[in-house]
């Protein structure tokens, strides 16, 4: 089988395999409700090396086309996830682990309007990209808590998988009653609603997890990146300048604070934070090259966006878009 290794060998997305199977097998084989005849983008994602008795981290896996979301799903109990979608050039997957960025994979698309795109996490190397990392990549947070607590969590976090969201939120709102002072399920809870777009909920869940524990960054990236979802550019760009002045080696903070100034249209201040997170997680974070070669393209920069595209093609080497970006770079490359 053939194996792409992103974020420092933290990923390891398997080939991927055009389905020809009928979507109702394909529903009975995974137990995923997809209706007959659907189109559907769908995949496994296995963990390996997880302890036994360790609990399986939250795994969600998001949807792009040419860079920006369409939708995303956490996987069920068996790993499982789905997009009822028609596998089109530009779509990639961006797969996290309890809300931190691991990798991406871009597919290929084939005839079929069914693909699947299994992926393996190894969590020895996730355990060890942890300890010294400089790729943005965050580890399963940990919070004491009560035996009850603690199975209501587990129980919430079955109810995610099971795709029965209200359930889990209900579940994580009496446990914040419970104990106002559990940071990761205020985090949970506030990733849920973002999920959802539900943005409003999702910033207040962030801050109140940053209340209990503020340098806890994936809740402050993400109330950022929640920020963003409803533009309150200015507002996100304050909280991301944090993030990144707390860590400055977070990928995801340069991303997103490169984002922010993006929609704000202060592309020159946008672009270093952009590189940024390219040099700390250059696999992981190639899709931004796309973004800059737009960039560059739009303010008629068209070298700089060769630049952009060829680096990118040398990451990505099997980008469904390979022949068109070669020909833009041909045609745009100063001799």
């Amino acid at each position: 089988m053939k194996h792409f290794f992103l974020v420092g060998a933290v990923v390891v997305f398997g080939l991927v395999a055009q389905v020809a199977a009928q979507v109702d097998e394909v529903s009975e084989a995974t137990g995923l409700p997809i209706p007959i005849g659907a189109p559907v983008i769908y995949g496994q994602v296995a963990i390996e090396g997880l302890p036994k008795g360790e609990r399986r981290p939250n795994i969600f896996v998001s949807l792009l086309l040419s860079g920006s979301q369409v939708d995303r799903r956490q996987t069920d109990s068996r790993g499982y996830f789905f997009f009822l979608q028609r596998p089109s050039h530009g779509h990639s997957l961006l797969f996290e682990m309890d809300a931190g960025e691991v990798g991406r994979s871009n597919l290929i698309i084939g005839n079929s309007n069914r693909l699947r795109q299994d992926v393996t996490l190894d969590w020895r190397a996730l355990k060890g990209a942890v300890q010294g990392t400089k790729t943005g990549v965050v580890s399963a947070a940990a919070y004491s808590r009560s035996s009850g607590a603690e199975k209501s969590f587990d129980s919430a976090m079955a109810a995610v998988r099971a795709g029965k969201n209200g359930e889990a939120t209900e579940i994580f709102k009496k446990m914040v009653v419970d104990d106002p002072k559990d940071y990761l399920v205020w985090t949970m809870l506030g990733t849920l609603h973002d999920s959802e777009k539900k943005y409003p909920e999702a910033v207040s869940a962030f801050e109140k997890a940053l209340e209990q524990k503020a340098d806890f960054s994936l809740a402050r990236v993400n109330l950022g990146r929640a920020e963003l979802g409803r533009t309150n550019t200015e507002k996100a760009i304050e909280i991301l300048s944090k993030a990144v002045e707390i860590e400055p080696t977070s990928a995801d903070a340069n991303h997103f604070l490169g984002e922010a100034y993006l929609q704000a249209k202060k592309g020159s201040l946008a672009v270093g934070f952009l590189n940024k997170a390219i040099e700390l997680a250059p696999v992981a974070k190639a899709d931004i090259h796309l973004r800059l070669a737009a960039l560059y393209n739009g303010a008629k920069l068209k070298d700089r966006a060769a630049a952009e595209y060829k680096i990118f093609l040398e990451k990505v080497p099997n980008h469904p878009d390979k022949k068109k970006l070669e020909q833009y770079i041909k045609d745009n490359t100063l001799r």
